[in-house]
């Protein structure tokens, strides 16, 4: 199975995403706004997004060595925390909150985490 990248709530394999930017080439930055804007998603969110994309992809070819996402390291820490029933989600994507057990407390501590 292709390996999937995950942004903002779109999920496509390496090769969509390629197929995707190689036939998107002529976006205008007008159109681009207004893709973001049918997304829901701001202009501080994408801009950040692209400056995390690309300096990841640099620091690949730089280094020999694969950088890490910290949103993935996020998400993937608080699934992990709703499975040890530390947290509690309300809703998904970009409206998702959470919130903290009794347990969830005291255990995100040992994280230097204070809820």
């Amino acid at each position: 199975m292709a390996k999937k990248i995950k942004h903002l709530g779109m999920e496509m394999t390496e090769e969509e995403h390629q197929k995707w930017h190689n036939g998107h080439r002529e976006m205008t930055p007008s159109q681009h706004k207004a893709l973001m804007n049918k997304m829901g998603i701001s202009e501080e969110e994408d801009k950040k997004w692209h400056e995390t994309h690309n300096v990841s992809h640099q620091a690949e070819s730089n280094s020999g060595r694969k950088s890490v996402n910290p949103f993935a390291i996020g998400g993937g820490f608080l699934d992990y925390c709703i499975k040890q029933g530390w947290l509690i989600q309300e809703s998904k994507g970009r409206r998702a909150k959470y919130y903290a057990t009794k347990e969830g407390e005291k255990e995100l501590r040992k994280f230097s985490i204070k809820v």
